[in-house]
């Protein structure tokens, strides 16, 4: 939290020791991004969005079920809670996600074994026929 009560999370490359001062190609493709003496955040770091929290006595986070996910809790004279996705939601199936098309191919992938199971019972009785 900041004094104008404001929220804020630090992307991780910011933080990286390894930035140089002037990047080569090798770090260009390391993805480092150059040093500046003073930390710029970008306004969506910003967890607490257009909101301001006055007084911040402390925040709290707490782990959910999910990997990607975080539960951010900030109190002061005011109450914020809300989600935090660091590495975005890779966990998590988007909304458009085609879940009878899954459906149809696992449909066909079990039906695909009971049928070669009953093609390799049936090779294997008529090899012992012969």
């Amino acid at each position: 939290g900041n004094e104008d009560g404001r929220v804020m999370a630090i992307p991780k490359r910011l933080l990286d020791p390894r930035r140089p001062v002037l990047p080569t190609n090798a770090d260009k493709q390391e993805q480092l991004i150059p040093y500046i003496p003073q930390l710029v955040l970008p306004p969506v770091a910003c967890l607490t969005y257009n909101k301001t929290i006055q007084d911040i006595r402390s925040i709290l986070t707490a782990p959910t079920g999910l990997e990607s996910t975080s539960l951010l809790f900030v109190y002061g004279t005011d109450l914020f809670f809300t989600r935090v996705t660091p590495s975005k939601r890779f966990d998590m199936l988007n909304e458009d996600f085609d879940y009878y098309l899954i459906g149809i191919v696992l449909l066909g992938l079990c039906l695909g074994t009971i049928a070669t199971h009953a093609l390799a019972d049936n090779k294997a009785l008529n090899q012992k026929w012969k």
